[in-house]
This record gives C-alpha cells, structure tokens and sequence, in this order.
C-alpha cells in the first residue's frame, strides 16, 4: 500500500510538471514579450550606470620580532657605549596591530583629508577634490535618477528646506556638516576598502573611482597616509622622549663646556700660586667639573639609547605591489545585469502565466 500511495504522489508531480510545462508553452508569447521588456530594461540599465575602475597595493609591515633581529649589530655597539637596549622592547610606545588599520582608514578626520585632496580627473581634464567632484559634478544613474525623484523625493524636499540653516558658520570645535555631506562622506567611505590577510599579514588598499587617474592617486594618498599614520602612532612617545633629553643634552652639553672653559683659565691663572686659596678656588672648579662631565655624559648615553629605540620602533612598509592606473573597468558588469533581467523577465512572464491559468 505504502509503494502504491509513493508512486502515486510522483505521478502527481510528474503531471503538475508536464501541466506547468504546457501552461508555459502555451504563454510563450507572452512570456517572450515579458522577457524582451526586462531584457530593455537590463539594457538602459547596463549602459547607463556609471563606469568604475578600481586601484589597489598591497603592503607588508615589517613585523616586530624581524626589527629586533636586524638590530642585534646595533645591540652590540650600543653595549661598548654603556647603552643597554636589553629593556628596550617592553618599552615600546603602543601596539596598532594591522586589523585596526581599516579603523583608521574610516575615521572622519581621515576620510576628510582624503576627500579634501586635490585629484586630477584625467577623462574630464579637470583637477578638483572628491568632496567637491561627487557633491557637484557626478552624475547618478538613470536608475539614481528614478529612485532619487521617486522614492527619495520627500527628503529632497526636506532638504531645500533646512539646508540653509545647517550652512551656517560653522564656529564649533566639533565637525558639524550637512546631511548632504555626510551622505557624500558615507557614500565615499563605501569606495574605500582595506583587506588584511591573517596568514600572510599583506595590507591591501583598495580604492574604486569613476576615473581611472583618480582612483590611482587616491590609492597612492592612502597608502602614504596609513603608512605614516601608523609610524605617528608607534614612534610617538619615544621622538617626545628623545626630543626631551636632546634638549637637556644640549643644556648638559653648554654647562659642561662653560664650566671647561672656567677651570682652564683658572689653571692658567694658579699655574705657579702657591696660596691655599687659590688651590681651594681651582679645587671647587674641578669637582664642579667632574659632576658637569658626569651629566653629561651620561645624558650623550641616553641621546644615542633613545635614537637607537626609536629607530626600534619605527615600522617598515615593504611595497610588495605597488600603485597602477587601472586599465579595465569593474563596473558595470553588463553581460551580469542583462542575464539577471533576462531570468526576472521570465520568471515573471511564466508566474503569471501560472497564476492566471
């Protein structure tokens, strides 16, 4: 009974099938027909997006363990000279692993710079930043277009009307933009893309632009500026530092040297005094000059210690694929839209067809 009711329910399947096959077969026309709309539409669509290209490099940040490695020819001299560089690596300025350099890349102060840069656009001759370029200059699609006066229409009204408030002078500490800019600001952010590679530790930026020119030059500020936002961050605390004891040094240095010049002339002086005085004076001049060559000393000590750290703690970015001019064109992809279309067209046509059978 079980094998009989089983083969039964393929056979009904079997006959919904065929019954589905026939109604569409039935509807080919206007299935056809429903297609070759949706085909157009792909069409118009494919044809007026706009074009993007996108740039990239990949970087490899010298890791901690390989800097101390090439600074063991260092550790050596640095021991004839009484410097002790044994402590040196628990003494490091912070840690800024590569997964919060995307971090970096999306924060205001740095988009801001980024798109307040000035970029040349090669297909349009024109040389503008990329907050002016995509506020004023670029255009939206034609679907932009439809869903911006269709949809987004009531925020555009919106927006004529409060916009004059919020373009006021800014006299605030704080940023304080537009809806419009931060829509710009998002809508760039979404351009920009950085990809770290957990078993290999590459650094890839990546940087989609409407000009291929554009997108090269903002790849190669991003590389630049993360390179020496990380640098900044790593070192920061160590230049303070040898900043600090240069000055002292040089403070050491002119007291040591006025206190030298005094006991020569005092030396000069007593050459052939036999007053006890006189011996006491020269006496006082050379303690006090001991102490003075003891500073500084010491202080040359730690100017060549702290140089040594900060070269320690500098990091090295090695250009492992530098920054091209893209040659071809990532978006749109044409043949991806019009075959999408082409499947809705039919998939719709046949539904209907199905429902109003």
């Amino acid at each position: 009974m079980a094998e009989e009711k089983e083969h039964r329910v393929i056979q009904d399947d079997e006959i919904d099938l065929i019954e589905l096959a026939k109604t569409i077969w039935a509807g080919r026309r206007f299935i056809a027909k429903v297609t070759a709309v949706f085909a157009i539409i792909g069409l118009v669509i494919a044809f007026t997006s706009p074009v993007e290209y996108e740039a990239s490099c990949k970087l490899l940040p010298e890791s901690q363990e390989k800097q101390m490695a090439n600074l063991g020819g260092l550790a050596g001299l640095a021991g004839l000279a009484g410097v002790d560089l044994s402590s040196m690596g628990a003494a490091g300025s912070g840690v800024l692993t590569p997964q919060l350099y995307p971090e970096i890349v999306n924060s205001l102060p740095f988009i801001l710079e980024v798109m307040n840069d000035t970029v040349y656009f090669e297909q349009l001759d024109l040389r503008t930043t990329s907050f002016h370029y995509f506020k004023e200059i670029a255009k939206p699609s034609l679907l932009g277009y439809a869903v911006k006066y269709t949809i987004g229409l009531p925020g555009q009204i919106k927006q004529l009307i409060i916009e004059e408030s919020e373009l006021k002078e800014n006299k605030s500490p704080f940023y304080r933009l537009t809806k419009e800019d931060w829509k710009t600001i998002e809508n760039f952010k979404e351009r920009l893309s950085i990809e770290i590679k957990a078993e290999t530790g590459i650094i890839e930026v990546l940087v989609e632009m409407p000009d291929p020119y554009a997108a090269a030059q903002i790849a190669k500020k991003i590389e630049l500026m993360v390179t020496e936002a990380v640098i900044e961050y790593k070192t920061d605390k160590s230049l303070k530092n040898l900043e600090f004891i240069l000055e002292t040094y040089q403070e050491s240095k002119a007291e040591f040297e006025a206190i030298q010049l005094r006991l020569a002339h005092a030396t000069d002086r007593n050459k052939n005094v036999t007053s006890a005085t006189a011996q006491i004076e020269l006496k006082k001049i050379e303690y006090e000059y001991d102490i003075a060559f003891g500073v500084y000393k010491g202080l040359s000590s730690q100017v060549e210690q702290a140089r040594i750290q900060l070269r320690e703690e500098t990091p090295v970015f090695t250009v492992l694929e530098p920054v091209r001019v893209p040659a071809d064109k990532i978006k749109p992809k044409r043949a991806i839209i019009l075959s999408i279309m082409i499947f809705l067209g039919f998939s719709t046509g046949a539904l209907i067809k199905a429902i109003g059978k």
